[in-house]
């Protein structure tokens, strides 16, 4: 069978040297193509995709393809280093936010649409796609949709006789058991805290933050409820502060419950499961007397193609081989969430892969009702700085909450787009 052929690949090439920190992989010569290709992840994406990679080129033994890859945070500057330079990749993995910070116009990068006859587009529906289109131009293709989701070691809520978290009074209630022990409800990291609030907020105004079209609904006044609502969570020992959370929390039992994204949710989960611990995903918490569910979905990430790429054929046979190969569908797996691609899927479910943690989380996501498109604001990466700003102001017993919503409001402001 092609995907076992395709494993065995896979484990011949995992001998290939891996830096946790980023690397480049070396080029060979007697090639008679050459593509780059940019991403970012932990150290498990980046050893099945060097693997992937290296598939490809056995299968194209005349294109060479150099690769980019590291960590989230660093790969972010990274980016915006490359586009101002002009010097970013043929090929790159991108965040969704980038999308319309490198492309607001749609020009930034190929359209995708003129390559279709490399790229099988038949893979995905017009509402997949439309993440990528700005203007009419397809910038770049979703490999599988996200949303922040509560994890909880139920092992441990068993122990302390709770049920698990419903509302967000549920975890208030739930803190007051446990916080005796040093033992936290869940933790949130920076970018799980803002969302989070962000839903509280929206949870009880009936107000979105920022629209899909990218226009700022929050006024100075719901940024104050949202910072009030983040000071409430740490005082009331719901969660760690930002800047005390150490990643191992859940894992040590330090944390009760772990929010994070479907792609991230194997590292936060697997050696809980692995020790034998039942980890579960739990629901999205809500107010009970919620107006709106302010839960998200976004692209786990899109594949683009550099606008004046030299071979945008090949780069776009390499894009197709991204999103809809037997190959990667193999080395990759659930990975980055449930793929899209029509392909991809068939691959996992004829070979049993659509099972775990991720493939609950992702089964969860697409039949809840109500989780809406994020708009790309949302996750600027100057308005989440703003945030971890204002929340590591306050958690210093610095609690002029006025001030620092009005900073939040000039900073999302200033992120506001017109899609």
């Amino acid at each position: 069978m092609k995907l076992r052929k395709a494993l065995l690949s896979l484990l011949l090439a995992s001998a290939i040297g891996l830096s946790a920190c980023g690397g480049t992989d070396i080029m060979e010569f007697g090639k008679t193509e050459e593509i780059s290709f940019s991403w970012w992840g932990k150290d498990v994406r980046h050893s099945y995709t060097i693997d992937a990679v290296h598939m490809f080129t056995n299968m194209n033994p005349d294109v060479n393809v150099l690769m980019e890859y590291g960590e989230f945070d660093a790969f972010q500057k990274r980016m915006d280093v490359m586009f101002a330079a002009h010097n970013e990749c043929d090929v790159m993995q991108i965040n969704y936010d980038w999308l319309f910070r490198f492309s607001p116009d749609g020009t930034g990068f190929y359209d995708l649409n003129e390559l279709s006859d490399y790229i099988d587009l038949s893979n995905f529906t017009e509402d997949q796609l439309s993440y990528g289109m700005i203007n009419g131009r397809l910038n770049g293709i979703s490999n599988a949709l996200n949303t922040q989701t509560c994890y909880y070691n139920k092992s441990l809520y068993d122990k302390y006789g709770l049920e698990l978290p419903k509302t967000w009074d549920d975890l208030f209630e739930a803190a007051k058991v446990m916080s005796p022990d040093g033992v936290y409800p869940t933790e949130l990291n920076r970018k799980a805290a803002w969302m989070m609030c962000i839903a509280y907020v929206e949870q009880a105004t009936g107000i979105r933050c920022f629209d899909q079209k990218g226009k700022l609904g929050f006024k100075q006044d719901q940024f104050r409820m949202l910072l009030t609502f983040y000071k409430r969570l740490v005082d009331e020992k719901v969660t760690k502060a930002i800047s005390e959370i150490d990643k191992t929390d859940f894992e040590n039992g330090i944390s009760a419950g772990a929010v994070c994204w479907i792609s991230d949710a194997g590292y936060y989960c697997d050696p809980l499961i692995e020790k034998g611990m039942d980890i579960v995903v739990g629901e999205y918490l809500q107010r009970p007397d919620s107006l709106i569910m302010g839960w998200y979905a976004k692209p786990t990430s899109l594949y683009c193609i550099k606008r004046d790429v030299e071979n945008p054929e090949t780069a776009a046979k390499f894009v197709d081989f991204l999103l809809n190969s037997e190959e990667m569908a193999g080395a990759q797996g659930i990975e980055k969430g449930i793929p899209l691609s029509k392909s991809m899927l068939e691959v996992l479910e004829s070979n049993g892969m659509l099972k775990g943690i991720q493939n609950t989380a992702s089964q969860k996501m697409i039949s809840t009702k109500g989780i809406e498109r994020v708009s790309p604001c949302l996750e600027n990466n100057t308005l989440v700085s703003a945030f971890d700003s204002a929340a590591k102001t306050i958690e210093f017993e610095k609690t002029d909450l006025d001030a620092e919503a009005e900073k939040l409001f000039e900073a999302a402001k200033a992120s506001e787009l017109n899609i």
